[in-house]
């Protein structure tokens, strides 16, 4: 081996290892929600939440937007790294995604109504009305059942758009979001039906060969609870809305 190559060895070594360091610690997860859960501007909730996260378990990261349904099956072949928050349960289905076991937000899935009041008592209290949703949330589309009608969109601005203009009498989505597109469309008298039509925890989900990341991840969000970090990022988003939710 000539001394040149014995010189320049080493380095190369050195730079692909790096390269390794950082492909490994830097996670691309998928997001299908919108502002102010993610947004575009990256002071969604749990953009600010995952932020503070990975920053204290020494990991980079990248949250790319994408459709509910695409996200999952891109994050279960290992095309992308996680998916930043799903309901408990979620990998029975697509078998190859790891749960990080703390959990990263409380949601509530709520109804969105121009109607008179209501009490919301599951999926019956649905069945009179013409209902919208968005396409792949897969919590309402197995609880959602023998409405009237159930439209599927895109995006929250359509689904917005769909009820303002009567054509769905029932819109349920995620509150923060919700609040989101009353405000940011302008809109008037449309009303949140109590109690919520379900709620629970969300979780962080990464394909498994990031399986050993997630003791790291799980102690950190558990300290971010504890040293009250996350309720001060939520509370900030949620003061956004104070008008709109008029609570």
């Amino acid at each position: 081996m000539s001394m040149g190559i014995k010189i320049w060895l080493p380095i190369l070594l050195g730079l692909m290892l790096a390269g390794s360091v950082h492909a490994e610690t830097t996670l691309v997860l998928n997001t299908p929600f919108f502002a102010p859960i993610t947004s575009p501007g990256r002071d969604g909730v749990l953009d600010l939440f995952y932020a503070e996260l990975f920053k204290r378990a020494g990991l980079k990261l990248e949250i790319q937007p994408m459709s509910a349904e695409r996200s999952l099956l891109n994050v279960n072949s290992g095309i992308d790294d996680g998916d930043v928050s799903r309901v408990l349960g979620i990998d029975k289905a697509y078998p190859n995604l790891v749960r990080v076991p703390e959990s990263v937000m409380f949601y509530q899935m709520v109804v969105f109504t121009r109607k008179p009041r209501f009490t919301v008592t599951g999926a019956d209290s649905l069945k009179p009305f013409d209902v919208g949703i968005l396409t792949g949330w897969k919590i309402l589309e197995r609880n959602i059942v023998d409405t009237r009608s159930l439209l599927k969109l895109e995006t929250g601005a359509q689904l917005f758009s769909m009820l303002d203009k009567g054509r769905i009498d029932v819109a349920v989505i995620e509150k923060l979001e919700g609040l989101h597109f009353i405000q940011s469309l302008g809109l008037k008298d449309i009303k949140i039906m109590e109690p919520a039509f379900v709620e629970g925890d969300w979780f962080l989900y990464l394909h498994k060969k990031h399986e050993a990341l997630v003791p790291r991840l799980t102690e950190a969000i558990r300290k971010m609870k504890q040293d009250g970090t996350q309720k001060r990022i939520f509370d900030s988003v949620l003061k956004r809305y104070q008008a709109v939710d008029g609570t």
